[in-house]
Order: structure tokens, then sequence, then C-alpha cells
């Protein structure tokens, strides 16, 4: 009958729980490493490496277990492979990978940016703007200056969560027109700047007006900003 062994990984140190080893067990099979969660696992931007538990099942008893997060980069959003390998009382040495992505979630872009605001985008007045990014969802922030007293939703699409979409929200109607705006973006792989392209559409009888314009933010100034 194969042995269990559960080890746990925190940060990249690894806490071992030995049940014992039958090193008199003839045993040529490496040992097989499974995982407890998903593969692959979602983390936050800027979160330092933590695994759940990974599971080790072996013959002859493991005699020794480790890991590589060298290519784990917690600052740059992507999909990293952390291998884990383990061997056993008869030298046989098994490996497994688990997978983690890493990703922009609503709260990193939470608190107040600046940047500018260019309208009609590309080539219309440029003007310093700031915005606060209030009540993230996982995947959602809301602008609340573009448009006053509408706060815009902006939902974060795609595996690592960079990619900004404005789905058509409707600002105003009267009885004859309504303004609505879209848009889309881009955050950078760090984090730290992105920019949102967005169009408002002024539909009355058969005619649309159209304003383009652009947002870049540059400068994250704090967590828990409130704009009055």
């Amino acid at each position: 009958m194969k042995r269990f062994l559960n080890i746990l990984f925190l940060i990249g140190t690894i806490t071992l729980g030995f049940n014992g080893c039958s090193p008199d067990v003839d045993d040529a099979d490496a040992p097989q490493i499974t995982f407890g969660g998903g593969n692959p696992m979602y983390v936050k931007l800027h979160t330092p490496y933590k695994d759940s538990l990974v599971y080790f099942n072996d013959a002859s008893g493991i005699e020794s277990a480790w890991n590589d997060t060298t290519a784990y980069d917690p600052d740059h959003i992507g999909r990293y492979t952390v291998l884990y390998y383990a061997r056993d009382a008869k030298g046989n040495v098994g490996s497994a990978g688990r997978d983690f992505v890493v990703r922009i979630e609503g709260s990193t872009l939470k608190g107040r940016w600046n940047g500018t605001q260019t309208s009609p985008w590309p080539s219309g007045t440029v003007i310093n703007y700031y915005d606060s990014l209030v009540d993230p969802a996982t995947q959602a922030v809301y602008l609340t200056r573009l448009v006053p007293g509408s706060p815009v939703k902006i939902e974060l699409k795609g595996m690592t969560g960079d990619t900004l979409y404005i789905p058509s929200q409707v600002l105003s109607y009267t009885d004859t027109s309504q303004t609505i705006i879209r848009g889309s973006g881009k955050v950078a792989d760090d984090g730290t700047t992105f920019h949102v392209e967005y169009l408002i559409l002024t539909i009355h009888n058969l005619l649309t007006d159209t304003v383009r314009g652009r947002l870049d933010f540059m400068e994250h100034i704090t967590e828990n900003d409130t704009v009055n």
C-alpha cells in the first residue's frame, strides 16, 4: 500500500510532516505529486508566493522535498510555473508543476490616480486630470469624475485582468435623446499605469453626436482616497 505525506509550502518555506517510511520496500517508482486547490492558481498582482497543500504519494517514503520558485514574478502580470520535487528512500525523484496566474484585480487600481484627459482624442485639448477608482469588485472598478453624478463602471477582462472594458452605459436620456458611454483600455503589466479610450454618444432622432476621449493615468496617489 502506498504511504502518504502532506506538505505545506508557505512563501517558499517547506514544512514537512513525515508519517514514517519503509526503506525495505522494493520501489522503482518516483514519488507522485498532486495538488490541493486549483491549477492554475490566481493571485493578485504584488502578492508574495504562497501555496496551498501539495500531496506526495510513495511506497518507500519521502526522504526530501523542495520547490523552485525562480520563475514566479509577483510584480508583473503573467502565468508562471512553480516546480515541486520529491526524493524517496530509494533515490527516485518525482516532479510536478503548478501554474500561478498573477493578475490585476479591482483593488489593485483602487484609490486616486493622476494623469491627463485628451478630448477630442487624439488631437484635442490635453488637461490634467485625476479620478478615484472606487467600490472595487474582484474584476471591476468605477470612475467617479468622468461623468459627474454617473459613476462609470470599468470591467477588467482577460486572464490577467489587464484589459479594461467600459460596457455601454446610458448616462442620461430624455423623450427624444439619450447619451451613452463605452470604451476600452489597458493596464501596464506592473500595474503602475493604465489608459482608457472612450466614446460619448448622444443619439437624438436619427442623428448621433460622437465625442472621443482618452484618459492616461500615470501616478497612483493613495489606496484610500475619497472624492467629495
